[in-house]
């Protein structure tokens, strides 16, 4: 009878527990590819994934849109639908209506004006759900009309942006007479100006009396002259701080960036100074918590990672560099990512139900570094590969600290956190420029300044980033070709295509060409994209430029993704804790299209039969929450 009562209660500890208010966090590390997520936790590099895999359920890999593109792959894992449902089929996507537009005329897939169908977050708001997203694609511009008082959205990614930049020495000078802080004065100062967004800055080189080093040692930015002390201020050397945020404005809206000064000679002949990129924060919802304070303010939108590439932070590893430069780099992506975590804090102190985050640092390490790790490709050096790994492996540690603090908070709050990326990274160093291969088949035509002429052009490479090839039917302005010839240039398209070899090698480059689907695993096409989708071999890239007569060009090696999701090195990840997962658990093979149902499902909210995904967390017996 006592066994049989004792049942009973933990019978119903268990009930109470998953009784509780279902909460989600759902966090996507763009570009974090399963084969390295997986390898780098069971190494014990990243504990906090290893603590999902352990404590939760972890997959066999994801596999996503096709082609494998951030704007595509975001839209299926947030909408649960597929590209030619949900209308995002790639980075950019053709204009619509047809009839008014020609197939060299695109919009940005990332913005949320091609989308069809609701994201969750408009679901689990229409839930009644509190419900926060932060840096989603196709999260802004925001829904029309009244703010729906359960909906707050932050978002970084805007058209008004300014890149972030390695400022010159050529830009200093002695200082002018009309400055008026009282640095100006010293024998050593020297000034220079930037300019970001609409805004002109004036920045003054000076000696800090209070630090003992000799000759200039700090930087002070001033937005005029005449202001009596500075905006912001950086000190430079090894360990300094990032300078305090400075306000500046683009088309009438409000940026905000800060600085990093890594290097200065005494005499501010030579300095190495980051200006970290400046982004609008639009945010949905006056009432968000945090609005109106720096946090909801500064975001910096994307790291040093283009700096970097372009030797602004130094020598990299790969010319011959000493490490120095891949060490700023760094400093540049834990900087962006401490504001996310700041601003991911914001919603996990608030009554949540939802949050939804986003992260682009693995990615932009994997784009700088990934083609420099692979022994695959030309010029590969072992010794250069060994000293860059460890950075990647850093970048997925900081995506590891920002999954530990969302964990922590989950566990608090009873909440579910489940981890995803869009795709993984691939090694290339290869262009194909798909246009130059059409035109030498008699498709495409130039005009005299190389640029796609639509009047006398039967098929061409899309410019969207998603290796579509499009017949140019009449159906479309400036389309020449009628409707009952489509099969026939098709045809030659797939012709030309797949007769391509590297001229090098004699390599077969085009792998395979898929047509428009609605069924099965890939289901590529929609009405924003082409006719045939190629899948290129390793190594090689679509380009649509028609600047140079090349098919095949040669060019310094990266990390890409836009290939098949089913390839090993695009699988993206997925893994989920929380009450309702069984520890330890693999749920094989995901999809993209499971996500969506899976976080509804967990909300208490029914996924409903429309959405062609599964919830990859079934409900047990009796073990099921309650509002």
């Amino acid at each position: 009878m006592q066994r049989a009562r004792l049942v009973l209660f933990c019978w119903l500890c268990g009930v109470l527990t998953l009784s509780a208010r279902p909460r989600v966090i759902l966090v996507s590390f763009d570009g974090a590819g399963h084969v390295v997520t997986t390898r780098l936790a069971r190494e014990g590099k990243l504990p906090n994934f290893t603590r999902i895999m352990e404590k939760g359920a972890w997959s066999d890999g994801m596999v996503t849109s096709f082609p494998t593109k951030t704007a595509a792959a975001h839209a299926m894992l947030f909408t649960g639908h597929y590209g030619h449902t949900n209308g995002i089929t790639g980075n950019e996507v053709l204009e619509l209506p047809a009839r008014e537009h020609t197939r060299l005329e695109t919009t940005s897939g990332y913005f949320s004006g091609p989308l069809r169908v609701e994201p969750l977050w408009l679901m689990a708001a229409k839930a009644g759900l509190e419900t926060f997203v932060f840096h989603a694609t196709q999260a802004y511009p925001f829904p029309e009309g009244p703010n729906d008082p359960h909906l707050f959205i932050a978002h970084g990614y805007t058209d008004a942006q300014a890149d972030a930049e390695s400022i010159s020495a050529e830009r200093v000078g002695l200082p002018t007479t009309d400055w008026v802080v009282p640095e100006a004065g010293g024998d050593e100062a020297r000034e220079m100006s930037f300019s970001v967004g609409d805004s002109v800055l004036h920045g003054l080189f000076y000696d800090d009396p209070f630090d003992p080093s000799y000759g200039c040692d700090t930087l002070g930015i001033v937005r005029d002259k005449s202001d009596a002390s500075f905006a912001a201020r950086v000190k430079a050397g090894e360990g300094e701080p990032f300078s305090s945020p400075v306000r500046v404005t683009a088309a009438g809206r409000d940026l905000w960036f800060s600085m990093r000064l890594f290097e200065l000679a005494p005499d501010a002949s030579t300095f190495v100074l980051y200006r970290s990129g400046a982004a609008e924060l639009a945010v949905s919802n006056g009432s968000f918590p945090g609005h109106g304070l720096p946090v909801l303010e500064v975001f910096a939108g994307n790291a040093g990672s283009r700096v970097y590439e372009r030797g602004g932070l130094g020598v990299p590893l790969f010319q011959g560099g000493d490490g120095e430069a891949e060490r700023r780099l760094m400093e540049t992506e834990a900087h962006l990512q401490e504001q996310l975590i700041s601003q991911a804090r914001l919603a996990l102190e608030e009554d949540y139900d939802l949050v939804v985050l986003y992260s682009p640092v693995t990615d932009e390490i994997g784009h700088a570094l990934m083609g420099y790790l692979s022994p695959d490709l030309d010029g590969y050096d072992p010794r250069v590969a060994e000293r860059l790994w460890p950075v990647l492996i850093e970048a997925y540690g900081l995506q590891d600290r920002f999954l530990g603090v969302l964990l922590d908070a989950a566990e608090r709050d009873g909440a579910h956190v489940i981890v995803v990326s869009d795709h993984g990274m691939a090694p290339i160093d290869r262009l194909v420029h798909l246009n130059i291969a059409l035109e030498q088949a008699g498709l495409v035509a130039l005009d005299a300044g190389r640029r796609i002429d639509l009047s006398r052009t039967r098929a061409l490479a899309l410019p969207l980033s998603d290796t579509s090839i499009a017949v140019n039917l009449v159906d479309r302005r400036s389309g020449i070709v009628p409707l009952d010839e489509k099969d026939s240039v098709i045809e030659e398209a797939r012709r030309a295509l797949t007769a391509l070899v590297d001229p090098d090698s004699g390599d077969r480059i085009v792998l395979e060409i898929y047509e428009p689907s609605t069924r099965g695993l890939l289901q590529p096409g929609g009405d924003g994209t082409g006719d045939l989708f190629v899948e290129l071999a390793p190594r090689y890239y679509p380009s649509t430029s028609t600047e140079r007569a090349l098919v095949v060009e040669r060019v310094a090696p990266s990390g890409q993704h836009i290939f098949l999701p089913t390839r090993r090195e695009m699988l993206a990840i997925f893994g989920i804790i929380g009450p309702r997962v069984r520890p330890g658990l693999n749920v094989g093979r995901a999809r993209g299209i499971d996500v969506t149902p899976t976080v509804l499902d967990l909300l208490g909210t029914s996924p409903g039969d429309w959405l062609p995904g599964r919830s990859l967390v079934p409900r047990q017996g009796l073990l099921q929450y309650g509002r």
